[in-house]
């Protein structure tokens, strides 16, 4: 049995409303497929909707466009690591892969967000602009953590003989 993926069990009452126990019990993978999918639709604003709070940012922070632009494309440059979390999924598993990713996206997301808030405040240029690049190549590996578990589980899941 793989420990990557958990099965739900659940009872189907007979037709007299009656419970019978362990006759009844069924297993669906429905839960576990809601909740991968649930977790996939966090990861896209944050990588392919800059150009939505790209203006905000800008503003708050007084930044150059050619900054912003550096921003972007630091994002987008952590592609070339995306190899990196499914190997991390296919050697610790699909449910350690996500709560690291989930868990990494919280630290670097709230980071984010203090730093463009002024909550904490970087004076130098420079500085700001390489700190916030890395923490949209960390949200960037985050999702991508995130995402290829949600693909493990589905691989695991619904293949032939599933529920």
């Amino acid at each position: 049995e793989n420990s990557n993926v958990l099965d739900v069990n659940y009872t189907i009452p007979d037709n007299n409303g009656n419970n019978n126990g362990d006759n009844n019990k069924k297993k669906t993978n429905l839960p576990l497929l809601t909740t991968t999918y649930m977790s996939a639709l966090t990861t896209g604003a944050t990588t392919y909707a800059f150009s939505f709070y790209s203006n905000a940012l800008k503003t708050s922070l007084r930044l150059s466009q050619s900054q912003l632009d550096t921003l972007s494309s630091a994002t987008f440059c952590a592609g070339i690591l995306s190899w990196m979390p499914g190997m991390v999924v296919d050697l610790f598993g699909a449910r350690r892969a996500m709560a690291l990713g989930g868990t990494g996206n919280t630290i670097t997301l709230s980071t984010y967000w203090m730093i463009a808030t002024g909550r904490w405040e970087i004076e130098e240029r420079e500085v700001l602009i390489g700190v916030l690049s890395a923490l949209g190549v960390l949200t960037f590996v985050g999702c991508a953590l995130v995402t290829g578990s949600v693909f493990k589980v589905i691989m695991e899941s619904c293949g032939s003989g599933t529920k």
